[in-house]
C-alpha cells in the first residue's frame, strides 16, 4: 500500500503493514490476513482426501463434502458413532471451514478463516506461464491440521485443500479442542516441485509432455510420501504413496536426480527421487540409544513417475547395498552432487543421528543389484564425529546430525590443489536446550573430486 512494511527502530513488521494477498492492514499479526483470509465460503471449497482406489482428486469418490458423506465410516473421521458426538456431516463442514461449533451443534452463519500452522514444511512457488511482469503462479504450502493447499500466487484465495487420508481421523480431535496444549503434527514436510519444461519456453503446456508434480512427506505427522501430479492445476492426482516397515517419519526431503541404471523399471526421463529413512523417535527419549535404531537407517531411490523403490541402502541382506555400519536413522536430505553439468548424480553425502558423515559414488548403466565393478552405487562412512563407532561413549559424545551435509568446492593455495569441504554442524533437534551434548561444527575435506572410490 505503499507505506514501509518494516519498523527500522525494531527490526519488526510495522502495525500499519499490509500484506500483499490482504485487503486491509493486517500488520504485525500473524493471525490476520494472508491466504487464510481468503478461504472460499466453505459451500464451494474444494477439498479432497484419497478415500477411493481413484488416483483423481477431483472425482465424487474423493470428495470430502456433506453429499458424500457415506463414503467415509466413523471411524474414518475419528468417531466411534456415539449419539454425545458430533455427526459426521458436521465435522466434514467444519474441515471445509464452516463454524458449527455451537452449543447446540447447529449450522453457524460464521466462516472459520483458519489454516494450520506450516511449521517446519516449506511451500514452493510453481510458475505455469504467464509474463515476468505477471507470472502465473500457484503456491503450494502443507499444514499441520493435515491440509496441502493450491494457492492462486496472484490473489491469494484456495484453489483446493488435499487432506492425506491418514489425517483424517484428526479433524474430531481438532474440531473439539482446536486450542490443545499438545501439538498436533499433520502434513508437516517441505513440498517439493518437479517441473518438465520440454521445450524451455516458461510455459507449462500438457500437449509438449510438459508436467509438475509436487512430492512431500509427513515429518512428525507420519511416516509416507506422497506425490501429486498438479499439471493441471485444477485436477490433483495421486501418482503415488509410499511407506514401509523399515522407514521412520518421512523427514527427509526429496531430492530428485537422474540416474542411469540397467532397470526396466525406471522411467523414459531416468528420474529418481532420493530420501534418507527418516526419523526414528526414540531420540526423542533418550540420550543415545544403545541398540542400533529400528526405523530410519537406510537411503532409498524411487523411480519418480511409480514410487516404486529401485534401490536402497541399509543394515539387512535385502538392500542392494548392504552397510552394516549403517545403524542410525537418517532423516536429512541427501546432498546429491552432479560434477560435470551432465544432469545425472554423481555424488551423495548424508548423514545420520550417530554422528556419521556418508558419501557414495554412483556408476551409471549398472544394475541396482550389481555387485563389485558391477555395482551402482559405492559407499559408505567418511567420517564418525559422534558416538556411533565407539567403545564407551560419554554423553558429551552422543552428537547428532540433523541436517544436509553441505558441499563446496575451493582451491587451497598452500597445497595448490582443490577439496570438497563437506561442513555440517551437530545439534538434538528434538531437546534444543539440552547442552549436555558437545555439539560442534565440522568442515571436512574430501580431495577426490573425481575419481570415485569402489569401498
Amino acid at each position: 500500500n505503499g507505506v514501509a512494511a518494516v519498523d527500522p527502530a525494531t527490526g519488526f513488521f510495522r502495525t500499519t503493514a499490509q500484506s500483499y494477498w490482504t485487503v486491509g492492514q493486517d500488520g504485525n499479526d500473524v493471525k490476520l490476513g494472508g491466504a487464510a483470509n481468503n478461504l472460499p465460503a466453505p459451500a464451494s471449497r474444494n477439498v479432497y482426501t484419497n478415500q477411493s482406489a481413484d488416483p483423481d482428486l477431483t472425482v465424487t469418490a474423493n470428495e470430502l463434502s456433506e453429499s458424500n458423506v457415506d463414503a467415509f465410516s466413523f471411524a474414518d473421521l475419528g468417531l466411534t458413532g456415539s449419539v454425545d458426538e458430533p455427526t459426521k456431516e458436521t465435522i466434514i463442514n467444519w474441515a471445509r471451514g464452516a463454524d458449527l461449533r455451537d452449543e447446540d451443534d447447529n449450522p453457524a452463519t460464521t466462516v472459520r478463516n483458519v489454516m494450520g500452522d506450516p511449521l517446519h514444511s516449506q511451500p514452493a512457488a510453481v510458475v505455469y506461464g504467464g509474463t515476468p511482469e505477471s507470472p502465473d503462479v500457484v503456491v503450494y504450502t502443507a499444514t499441520n491440521d493435515g491440509y496441502v493447499h493450491a494457492i492462486d500466487g496472484d490473489t491469494g484465495e484456495e484453489l483446493w485443500a488435499f487432506i492425506p487420508r491418514e489425517h483424517l481421523s484428526n479433524l474430531t480431535k481438532l474440531f473439539y479442542n482446536p486450542s490443545s496444549a499438545f501439538k498436533n503434527y499433520g502434513v508437516d514436510g517441505d513440498i517439493v516441485p518437479v517441473t518438465k519444461d520440454v521445450d524451455r519456453d516458461g510455459v507449462i503446456e500438457p500437449g509438449d509432455g510438459d508436467f509438475v508434480y509436487i512430492l512431500f512427506g509427513m515429518r512428525r505427522g507420519g511416516d509416507s510420501y506422497y506425490a501429486l501430479d498438479v499439471t493441471n492445476r485444477n485436477r490433483p492426482i495421486v501418482k503415488w504413496r509410499i511407506s514401509s516397515p523399515e522407514m521412520g517419519q518421512s523427514w527427509s526431503a526429496p531430492t530428485v536426480a537422474r540416474v542411469a541404471m540397467n532397470d526396466n523399471r525406471l522411467n523414459s526421463d531416468e528420474a529418481v527421487v532420493i530420501i534418507g529413512g527418516g526419523y526414528d523417535i526414540v531420540h526423542d527419549l533418550s540420550d543415545h540409544p544403545a541398540s542400533p535404531d529400528t526405523d530410519g537407517a537406510g537411503i532409498y531411490f524411487l523411480d519418480l513417475e511409480s514410487g516404486e523403490v529401485l534401490w536402497r541402502a541399509g543394515p539387512d541382506d535385502p538392500a542392494d547395498l548392504t552397510l552394516s555400519s549403517m545403524t542410525r536413522a537418517i532423516p536429512n536430505q541427501v546432498r546429491v552432487v552432479d560434477f560435470n553439468g551432465d544432469s545425472y548424480a554423481d555424488r551423495l553425502y548424508a548423514s545420520d543421528l550417530g554422528g556419521q558423515v556418508w558419501r557414495f559414488d554412483i556408476f551409471h548403466g549398472n544394475a541396482p543389484n550389481g555387485i563389485g565393478e558391477d555395482a551402482l552405487v559405492t559407499g559408505g562412512v567418511i567420517a564418525q564425529l559422534g558416538a556411533e563407532g565407539m567403545a564407551s561413549p560419554t554423553l558429551a559424545d552422543t552428537r547428532r546430525f540433523y541436517n544436509a551435509p553441505d558441499v563446496a568446492i575451493f582451491s587451497d593455495p598452500v597445497q595448490n590443489r582443490r577439496y570438497l569441504a563437506i561442513n555440517i554442524g551437530s545439534g538434538y533437534r528434538a531437546h534444543p536446550l539440552d547442552n549436555s551434548n558437545t555439539d560442534r561444527f565440522y568442515s571436512i575435506r574430501d580431495p577426490e573430486l573425481f575419481s570415485k572410490l569402489n569401498q
